[in-house]
Formats: C-alpha cells, structure tokens, sequence
C-alpha cells in the first residue's frame, strides 16, 4: 500500500519549490515514484500565475495514523514559508495527502481521499503515472474530462 501526496506552488520559483518540497518529504517516507510535474491555469481563484504540480507515491508507514503524515505536511508547510492569506490563493508550497493506502477516513483535521481531487486534472493526470493508480482504480472511479486541463513539462 501506498501514501500518496501531491504538491503545488505558483510562487517563489515554483520547481524549486517542488523539488525542497519533495526533499523534505523523503526524509519523512520512503520515495516509490514520482510523476512528472505539470503545469495548469489555477481553479477556484483565478488572478494568480499557474500552478506547477506533481503527485508523489510513498511507502505507506505502519506506525503513522492520516493525522500524524497531515501534521507533518503541515509542518513541511510552514518551514518552506506557507502563508494562509486568500483561500485557494498564490502560495508558496501547497502540500494535499491525497491517499493513505485505499483507507477512506474522515476528520475535523484530514480526509482521504481529499476530496477536491476528483475534478482537478492537475492531479489526476500525474497521479495516473503512478504504480498504485493501477490498484486505486480498483476502488474508485476517475475522471478524464476537467474543466481546467493540465499539461506535463517536457
């Protein structure tokens, strides 16, 4: 099984971003695969540059409930600068705990799968490059039509 995390930015050299973000990450799980980044026009809050994302698969930990890899997510957050100031707005490093294994679970504070990635090809597409996509497919259905598409860099 598998821990899936996607992560964003549209700030601050933004693949840069992704690649620290990435760096902290693995020192927190073990890496399985990565995606491509891609890149696509923001949702939900349009005046702001596009988003680089991409999706990362990790060895999903035993000793860790979705509470705990949330907190430490979080926590990557905030060491690399987030700063909450509009809803769905630029940042810096966005960090989404997409799938714990093929758990479904729901919190005041987490829930998996997140909710919003049904409809967003920004993570869908890089999410299908993945080896667990073949297994999540198994138990969920996913979409190819996305108001708002995603391209792959290169």
């Amino acid at each position: 099984m598998s821990l899936v995390i996607a992560t964003g930015s549209n700030l601050d050299d933004p693949i840069l971003q992704l690649a620290t973000a990435k760096k902290y990450l693995c020192q927190q799980w073990k890496l399985i695969a990565e995606s491509r980044i891609y890149q696509s026009a923001a949702v939900d809050y349009f005046d702001q540059p596009d988003f680089f994302n991409q999706v990362l698969e990790f060895q999903l930990p035993t000793h860790q409930s979705p509470e705990e890899a949330m907190r430490i997510m979080l926590e990557i957050e905030n060491q690399m600068g987030r700063v909450r100031v509009v809803d769905k707005g630029p940042r810096v490093i966005d960090i989404d705990l997409l799938f714990f294994g093929l758990t479904t679970y729901k919190s005041v504070t987490v829930e998996v799968p997140h909710p919003r990635l049904w409809t967003r090809s920004f993570v869908i597409k890089p999410l299908s490059e993945l080896p667990f996509y073949t297994q999540l497919k198994t138990q969920f259905t996913f979409t190819e039509n996305f108001a708002v598409d995603a391209t792959p860099l290169n």
